[in-house]
């Protein structure tokens, strides 16, 4: 077993976990569990965010199971209990998002497709969802559907130093009787943080070009811990903590901040996403859900990649922070909703209705 059981988050019964080598020699750590109950569904493979590991999706997946699908689940190499890729073991890196696409790959063919039958599912959250929504066309081959929670599709506006863009419109107010520096109407504010994608994106991907992708973004370090109090995450505090126990328990689950490196490669991913062509083209059929109140990801660009895609569809859950499926259970019972009626589908519904008689 190579799973981190604590009395806090306890591990599914039923668990099987191992590792699986990629093409180019990392090795992954993997997960997967059968359905429960009598109904079988189908097979959920869950795709995670930057920086966490299999163990915070217990809950999750227990969910998943109760519903009658198997699942499989894995760690994205350079983090989790997955192999590293930097002698610093808390720099959250990669080069390539490519890198990233090799291992979903990997445990598709190797532990979902050859461990399950279909129908086959995705559920991807966040930095998950931008790696997914980037090789949609070799995916449509080996699922059928997918929900993608928060995708990284661009970093909202006002995530930089937003203490100090309400601290200038606070003395706007004052100088001119109210007349400037009223908070923009949501509909009129950027989808993305202009400072950060002009200057930020150009910084890191000069670092990458002169050897310096390993280096830590501005400001970050190897700290895996965050108080409740300065985390975007979530508003659930005890799922909050539950997390933070499993990490006190086993630090080595845990990535601190960034590379740049790592940004620069997920801009080079994110950008081609945005262009017209990229929403159109896409085949596989999707059910993007937003958070109303992220401040880690930018929801205005979601709506918009939605706004252009034929294959998928956008639900926003105003109030929820970034995590949905980590959020208070009035957010969380609007997530399942959500999944519940996209997944498996008529199709596949009727399909296995058919199997079953």
């Amino acid at each position: 077993m190579t799973l981190v059981d604590h009395p806090d988050n306890p591990v599914p019964e039923g668990a099987e976990s191992g590792f699986v080598t990629t093409s180019d020699g990392i090795r992954i750590r993997y997960a997967h569990w059968h359905a429960a109950g009598r109904q079988r569904r189908g097979t959920v493979t869950l795709l995670q965010g930057r920086a966490e590991f299999i163990e915070k999706y217990f809950e999750v997946i227990e969910n998943l199971r109760s519903r009658g699908f198997a699942v499989v689940t894995f760690d994205w190499r350079g983090q989790g209990g997955s192999q590293r890729l930097t002698r610093n073991p808390r720099r959250g890196h990669v080069s390539n998002f490519r890198k990233f696409r090799i291992d979903l790959r990997t445990v598709l063919k190797e532990v979902s497709l050859a461990t399950y039958p279909g129908p086959h599912f995705a559920l991807a959250h966040s930095t998950g969802g931008l790696v997914l929504l980037s090789d949609t066309e070799r995916l449509r081959t080996m699922l059928d559907r997918a929900v993608i929670t928060a995708p990284l599709l661009g970093l909202p506006s006002g995530s930089w130093a937003p203490d100090l863009a309400a601290a200038r419109r606070k003395v706007l107010r004052k100088i001119t009787f109210g007349l400037l520096g009223k908070p923009p109407l949501k509909a009129g504010a950027p989808k993305t943080s202009a400072l950060i994608e002009k200057v930020g994106f150009a910084i890191a991907r000069l670092f990458s070009l002169v050897g310096l992708g390993r280096v830590f973004v501005p400001g970050g370090n190897g700290e895996i811990f965050v108080p409740y109090e300065n985390n975007r995450q979530t508003s659930d505090r005890i799922r909050f903590e539950r997390f933070n126990s499993v990490l006190e328990a086993a630090p080595e689950l845990g990535v601190g901040a960034p590379t740049m490196g790592w940004v620069n490669a997920a801009v080079r991913t994110m950008l081609p996403l945005r262009k017209r062509g990229a929403g159109p083209n896409m085949k596989l059929p999707c059910l993007m859900l937003a958070a109303g109140n992220d401040r880690i990801v930018s929801t205005p660009a979601i709506e918009d990649f939605v706004s252009r895609a034929k294959a998928a569809a956008y639900v926003e859950i105003p109030g929820s922070a970034h995590e949905l499926m980590m959020e208070r259970d009035i957010y969380r019972d609007q997530f399942w909703a959500a999944f519940d009626a996209f997944i498996p589908g008529l199709e596949a519904e009727q399909e296995l209705e058919r199997a079953r008689q």
